[in-house]
């Protein structure tokens, strides 16, 4: 076979390809790119997710503005569960709360007693509801025909917490549960253990039965994506005082040691405060803590002029790392230290109270309240949604007050559920009266080609200029150029002047001031919207 010489065809090629013309150059638009390491970000914080205002990691400086802690709205229905079947015995008790947003469904577990005699023994209830406000109790037990799911059966068992272990490879083990009990039916035993579940109706209790020394309130466990560890919210003890304490495990199994993450300070002693449980939630980048607070423990009446004798509101408490809390006040988080100084805490006190008990002998909730577990945010239509326990008697009403035991014709106190809805990303506001005021940032970085604002400019306007690491505005950026806010959003999308986004400002250290008048600002998120596609080279 005869083979052609190929070398005029590669020629004939390369000759035609050297008189193509050349490829204009691609040039990225300004700002698409830029070099980010330490030397160009430095010690700037990187804002990942929602930075919230609720300490001062992100806030460098308020001239003429505040930071404000707000309250969640108690339902007009409230309470919206009660007791409703003969089973649940001196019920609601404590409770978790989950919501599926897949199928729209809220989920309750919720503690009822047994009369039993010797020490305390709980049931565990169920209910659902699909907007959390009417609630269903459906048969889980066909041979009881009750709404009781089935708990472990050891002596002494009560106040669990629940969770729904996503991460958790094996579907038996899908809902896990930490609770109280006392397997020999004295208190000598009482101690804290373990239960699984496929299903969070059917438990199986953990083959080692004591885990973690007894905490005599619910019982928070979650997994903390963070640390990649479960980690439980309880009680000191024993022997249990009313101070919070923190473990973690790596296999809910073994757990470290507690380490005691609340104390009293001299805030507290005002209406001598103390913690009755934390209910803790992850939000954001940190993680969000409800107190029951009990105030100035007594078997006496209630005086006049300490209405907070025997009774239990809520209040926060805040964390990035869920081991170092500082507790939330009227104008945001404060840590241990600084509410140790002193001086005259009776103001701040008061103000410190997130959801308060209601109107004495008036309303349904008057006596004390106690947060409802949730281990993830429930936030529906943009609302958080927070559940608690009420009651319409102070604490030790058993003893002397409000029922008196010795009265023959005393009722037990009258016991509900009730809800309560804070706007989304509200737990505490930055704002200015109508003199106006400003909130300059610490030195932030952020990635993305849009940051979302949470505020309420709907009588008044809030405006912002970007400025460099020298404090002075970035061209273009500047507060002349700012678009100003006059509404009420969510999600307000932060716009300047002759910039469809903010890609430019993306990557370098900047700080933000922002302008308000009128106005309330509570988070910012960093986001992208738009497609920045670059045309390939020909």
């Amino acid at each position: 076979m005869m083979f052609r010489n190929p070398l005029p065809v590669i020629l004939s090629l390369l000759f035609a390809c050297s008189t193509l013309p050349a490829a204009k150059p691609i040039t990225a638009p300004a700002g698409l790119f830029k070099d980010v390491d330490d030397s160009t970000v430095g010690d700037a914080i990187l804002l990942r997710g929602t930075g919230l205002f609720i300490d001062t990691r992100l806030i460098e400086s308020l001239d003429g503005a505040h930071r404000r802690l707000n309250r969640p709205v108690k339902h007009k229905k409230n309470p919206v569960m009660v007791k409703t079947r003969p089973w649940e015995e001196n019920s609601p008790g404590y409770g978790t709360v989950h919501y599926d947003a897949g199928a729209k469904l809220f989920k309750m577990w919720y503690q009822t007693w047994k009369k039993v005699e010797g020490i305390s023994e709980g049931n565990l209830g169920f209910a659902t509801s699909r907007d959390g406000v009417t609630w269903t109790k459906p048969v889980v037990n066909k041979k009881t025909g009750t709404n009781l799911v089935a708990a472990p059966t050891i002596p002494g068992f009560q106040c669990p917490g629940i969770f729904h272990d996503r991460s958790d490879p094996d579907p038996q083990r899908r809902y896990k549960m930490l609770f109280s009990c006392a397997p020999d039916g004295t208190s000598s035993s009482w101690m804290t253990s373990a239960a699984f579940s496929p299903d969070g109706i059917h438990w199986t209790p953990s083959k080692q039965t004591p885990l973690i020394p007894f905490s005599d309130t619910q019982i928070c466990p979650f997994w903390d994506q963070r640390s990649r560890r479960y980690v439980a919210i309880l009680r000191f003890g024993p022997p249990n005082t009313r101070l919070i304490s923190r473990t973690e495990s790596e296999d809910f199994q073994h757990w470290s040691p507690k380490i005691t993450v609340l104390r009293r300070t001299r805030r507290d002693a005002v209406q001598e405060t103390q913690f009755y449980q934390m209910a803790p939630m992850p939000y954001a980048n940190g993680y969000i803590g409800i107190i029951g607070a009990y105030h100035r423990e007594s078997l006496a009446p209630i005086p006049p002029d300490k209405p907070w004798t025997d009774r239990q509101d809520l209040q926060l408490a805040y964390s990035r790392d869920s081991v170092t809390w500082s507790r939330v006040g009227g104008r945001g988080a404060e840590s241990h230290a600084s509410l140790n100084r002193k001086r005259d805490w009776t103001r701040e006190a008061r103000e410190a109270t997130f959801l308060p008990y209601g109107k004495m002998n008036k309303e349904w909730d008057w006596g004390y309240i106690a947060p409802y577990y949730t281990p993830e945010p429930i936030i529906v239509n943009d609302r958080i949604h927070f559940f608690y326990v009420g009651a319409d008697a102070k604490h030790w009403w058993t003893w002397t007050g409000d029922p008196p035991k010795k009265d023959p014709n005393a009722k037990p106190p009258k016991k509900g559920i009730g809800l309560a809805t804070l706007r989304r990303d509200g737990f505490v506001s930055v704002e200015a009266g109508p003199k106006g005021g400003t909130m300059t940032t610490r030195t932030l970085a952020f990635l993305g080609d849009t940051l979302l604002v949470n505020a309420d400019a709907s009588k008044g306007s809030l405006t912002v200029e970007a400025l460099d690491t020298n404090g002075k505005p970035i061209k273009g950026f500047g507060l002349d150029a700012s678009v100003p806010l006059t509404t009420d959003a969510i999600r307000h999308r932060l716009a300047w002047k002759g910039h469809k986004d903010l890609h430019q400002l993306q990557g370098r250290p900047l700080r933000l001031r922002f302008h308000l008048k009128n106005a309330r600002l509570f988070s910012v998120t960093p986001s992208t919207r738009h497609m920045h596609y670059i045309r390939s080279y020909p």
